[in-house]
């Protein structure tokens, strides 16, 4: 698997013009049904005819005995000539080049070897989820949730649950009785007052059917398409999901509400306890007048939370937005308030709250939601959709034939002894041998699925309130898709042709990638005496130009160069005129460190870590009352932690100023510290310094320089010491150190060229033994009419 990394970022390349291709070719070829129709109906798969490989196109062109049909070097021609922009004499050259290659690899055997075939299925069942997946269906439900998205929807339904494979009589048995329901709210019924005496939702049939406020991506799908799809105080026909029949009606609809941000204070009320007189509403309401006095809310929340775990931060909660909160009192309240203001205690099944509104966020733009929805909708409810809308188009393009009455019969074979996991079948039974459906020129008896049925029952679980025969039901459709989608993935180039192309292409490149890895980019890595010949052969063209080392200083004024000139005159590490902000300070006579300590030389260490060029001075002091050595102390035990921490023992200077260096007379606090200074042996964090106050007040390079490098090292005279100028208002110094000749690169210098050169070397000596070995023929006339037709 190995060299499958090697060319992965080919292989995402390839994979994701097909995703295009697939794209644009069902996006073209569906149309989404006008809003006559069900509102909201995504678009049903498209019928593509089979595609079938004809072989007796002519030929294009031969190399060697190898034969290239027309259509297939028109594309590869095509697909050059507008990637690479190159002209088709250049894109006809390098398919040459290409097929050489390939038919060299495949004389030594390449395209036999276990891991030739093993990238191939490998590629295979990657390209083959672009064709597997409905592209055309995910786009539409993008676009359809995200406007969903814009608005909030309240509603109410009721329920009859109803599996999902029941007896198609008894499904519609509930189909009528929701059909009378629904035409008796319509006359004028309380449609609540139905839920309540109809529903089979526990959960909402008591508050009417009520669903409460929700935006896209909380229901499944079907319930939302209707709600979202139909006009306030309308009732929407039965709606089919996996738990049953639904009718829904819209009580409301309003722009979307965004997502909120709040602190909140708690104050526990024990479960099944009214307590709305108790303790705890006592102290809510305490906490409450304590805020509207001016108290702050961090501070009682801190103090007083009963929420143990947010109350160190300040009570606050992750951002949610409309519907998906369970307590929709505390959801009410939240949306209610203005940034900054708290709500009065709001009561849930948890206790008491007072809610104060951090922030609010408003809905995203659809460009930078798209990644998150495009997780939903292949995951949720939607997913199911664009799988059966796939799916769907793969039994038309493969052909697929379903024979009902052998289906039937087979369902209803299925007896108690299915759930308890112990069915069986004749071998020789009147249906066993009988084609149950086909895909293509494979028929798949009835013997296939039954052996298939026996395997699940063992390790499948039986969904709750399913018969023997809904379950056969469903295990049925799970057998068809199995073998729908196996057939796919092994048929597919036979029935797409851009797949087929693009699977000839990953192979050509991989052969390819595999004999030029062989014979000239490992070769040339490993070859390290060809190397050193190339490199002796060719000496003259790697050749390094008259260099100078030393620093150019490029300042605003005549100052502020004086300035650095200073600095640098020091000598290293560089004072950077810069200290840590907060010291440590210490009690009389103490040198341990404490926590306090440890926060700032955090911040220290990090300092140190992101500055790699820095060297810090510990600067140690003592009061007039203290013992001399307390400064000698506080700087060591400083300097333990810093390298125990990971500071090098070299990027620290110590300096114990002991009593010399007071803070205060009078607050002697002040002076039993330890300070901390930075230095730097670069000399750009010197012109960092520097650039503090007035950014490019001065600009410093050092290291080696050649002639042409830059107008300013062309100012100066080619000679060793110090040397200034004023250009272009500029002040400007180059001081010189040494001036080394022009002369050749050793090998090791200028490995990398030679490299590229040798590598290129091998390729032409390869390209010249194949021009020999593969001759090549053109069908010229043939081609350029496919060309022109194109025109």
């Amino acid at each position: 698997m190995k060299r499958f990394y090697k060319i992965f970022p080919y292989i995402l390349i390839i994979f994701s013009q097909f995703a295009c291709q697939v794209l644009k070719k069902t996006a073209s070829e569906k149309k989404v049904k006008d809003s006559s129709q069900t509102a909201g109906m995504a678009p049903t798969a498209q019928e593509v005819k089979p595609v079938n490989v004809v072989n007796t196109e002519p030929v294009g062109l031969t190399v060697g005995t190898n034969e290239v049909k027309v259509s297939e070097l028109k594309h590869e021609l095509e697909k050059m000539m507008v990637n690479d922009s190159v002209s088709a004499d250049k894109a006809l050259e390098q398919v040459i080049q290409d097929q050489r290659i390939v038919a060299e690899a495949k004389r030594r055997g390449y395209d036999n070897s276990e891991e030739y075939k093993e990238e191939l299925q490998t590629y295979n069942g990657l390209l083959a989820e672009a064709y597997l997946t409905d592209s055309a269906t995910i786009k539409y439900l993008l676009k359809e949730t995200y406007d969903w998205m814009l608005q909030e929807v309240r509603a109410s339904h009721i329920m009859y649950q109803i599996s999902e494979f029941a007896n198609p009589a008894d499904t519609a048995a509930i189909y009528n009785k929701l059909i009378d329901i629904r035409r008796r709210a319509l006359e004028g019924e309380d449609f609540g007052v139905l839920a309540q005496q109809f529903s089979q939702d526990k959960k909402t049939s008591g508050k009417g059917g009520e669903l409460g406020w929700f935006s896209a991506l909380q229901l499944v799908y079907p319930l939302e398409k209707a709600a979202f799809n139909i006009a306030v105080g309308q009732v929407s026909m039965p709606i089919r999901t996996k738990a049953g029949y639904h009718l829904v009606k819209v009580l409301e609809r309003r722009p979307n509400s965004g997502k909120v941000w709040v602190q909140h204070i708690l104050k526990a009320v024990p479960p099944n306890s009214s307590d709305s007189l108790g303790k705890a509403k006592f102290q809510i309401d305490s906490l409450y007048t304590a805020l509207t006095k001016g108290a702050k809310f961090e501070v009682l929340c801190e103090q007083y939370s009963d929420d143990y775990k947010t109350r160190k931060n300040q009570g606050y909660l992750p951002v949610f937005g409309i519907g998906t909160r369970e307590e929709t009192a505390f959801e009410q309240a939240a949306f209610s308030l203005k940034v900054g203001e708290f709500s009065k205690p709001v009561r849930t099944s948890a206790g008491w709250h007072i809610i104060r509104l951090a922030k609010k966020i408003p809905l995203e733009s659809y460009e930078v939601l798209l990644p998150k929805l495009k997780e939903k909708v292949v995951t949720d409810s939607r997913g199911e959709l664009v799988r059966e809308n796939a799916l769907n188009r793969m039994k038309k393009d493969m052909q697929f034939v379903e024979y009902p009455d052998i289906v039937k019969k087979a369902i209803e074979s299925a007896d108690t002894n299915l759930v308890k996991k112990k069915w069986g079948y004749a071998l020789n039974g009147p249906i066993t041998n009988s084609t149950i459906f086909s895909i293509g020129k494979n028929e798949i008896k009835a013997k296939a699925f039954f052996d298939y049925v026996m395997e699940r029952q063992l390790v499948e679980r039986i969904p709750t309130g399913y018969s023997a025969i809904s379950w056969m039901r469903s295990l049925y459709k799970k057998f068809v898709d199995k073998n729908v989608k196996e057939y796919a993935e092994t048929h597919l180039a036979e029935i797409n042709s851009d797949f087929r192309l693009l699977m000839q292409e990953y192979s050509t490149s991989f052969l390819k990638m595999q004999l030029m890895n062989d014979f000239v980019f490992e070769k040339s890595v490993a070859d390290t005496l060809g190397q050193r010949a190339f490199y002796e052969k060719n000496k003259g063209n790697y050749r390094m130009s008259e260099r100078m080392f030393g620093s150019l200083i490029v300042a605003k004024d005549a100052k502020t160069l004086g300035q650095v000139r200073e600095v640098f005159k020091k000598g290293v590490p560089y004072s950077l005129n810069s200290t840590m902000r907060t010291p440590l300070y210490y009690d009389k006579y103490a040198s341990e460190l404490t926590p306090d300590h440890k926060k700032i030389l955090a911040t220290l260490l990090e300092i140190m870590r992101i500055n790699k060029g820095y060297i810090v001075e510990i600067g140690g002091y003592a009061d007039q009352n203290e013992n001399t050595s307390n400064s000698a102390e506080r700087i060591e035990k400083v300097k333990e932690f810093l390298v125990a921490n990971g500071l090098p023992i070299e990027r620290i200077i110590e300096n114990d100023f002991a009593k010399t260096k007071r803070a205060d007379r009078f607050d002697w606090t002040k002076n039993q510290r330890v300070m901390f200074v930075f230095y730097s042996n670069s000399k750009k964090d010197v012109e960092k310094r520097f650039n503090r106050k007035e950014a490019n007040a001065v600009t410093i390079e050092d290291g080696y320089f050649k002639k042409g490098d830059n107008k300013y090292i062309n100012a100066f005279k080619w000679e060793i010491g110090s040397q200034s100028v004023i250009k272009d208002g500029k002040y400007i110094e180059l001081s010189v150190e040494r001036i080394e000749p022009a002369r050749y690169k050793t090998l090791r210098e200028a490995r990398g060229q030679v490299l590229v050169d040798y590598q290129k070397q091998l390729e032409k000596q390869l390209y010249e033994e194949l021009e020999n070995r593969y001759p090549v023929k053109i069908n010229r006339e043939e081609l350029d009419k496919a060309l022109e037709a194109k025109k």
